[in-house]
């Protein structure tokens, strides 16, 4: 009888620390990993001055989607505010050349308007 308990105890034991020594899981919520959930937080972080973790969100867009425009808009839109209006146009370019539906391309006039005013062209 005290062989049995001390086995069970034991494998209980052993159970804990396998499953406590596995692969650690993200439980995202869904519709938290989509294109444009990222692309919504990188514009916040574009508004809050937060231009690298704006980028790490525009990445991670075109990461699940890389067709998708608005993502290379915010990538050209951060570019811009760190002075690279040049690699910004390159962004924006892309953006046009991918946008899907009018409500994109007009992101991406948008996003071309915002930046020639960094750049100081109009």
């Amino acid at each position: 009888m005290k062989t049995r308990r001390l086995f069970t105890l034991w494998t209980a034991c052993m159970l804990l620390i396998t499953i406590g020594c596995g692969p650690d899981s993200i439980f995202i919520r869904q519709g938290l990993d989509t294109p444009s959930h990222h692309v919504n937080n990188g514009n916040q972080f574009i508004n809050s001055g937060k231009l690298a973790a704006a980028a790490e969100e525009f990445n991670r867009s075109i990461e699940l989607d890389p067709n998708y425009a608005p993502a290379y808009v915010g990538l050209g839109l951060v570019a811009g505010h760190q002075g690279n209006p040049e690699k910004g146009m390159e962004f924006m370019e892309k953006a046009r050349e991918l946008a899907q539906d009018e409500e994109q391309r007009k992101t991406v006039e948008a996003g071309f308007e915002i930046l020639k005013e960094m750049a100081g062209t109009n």
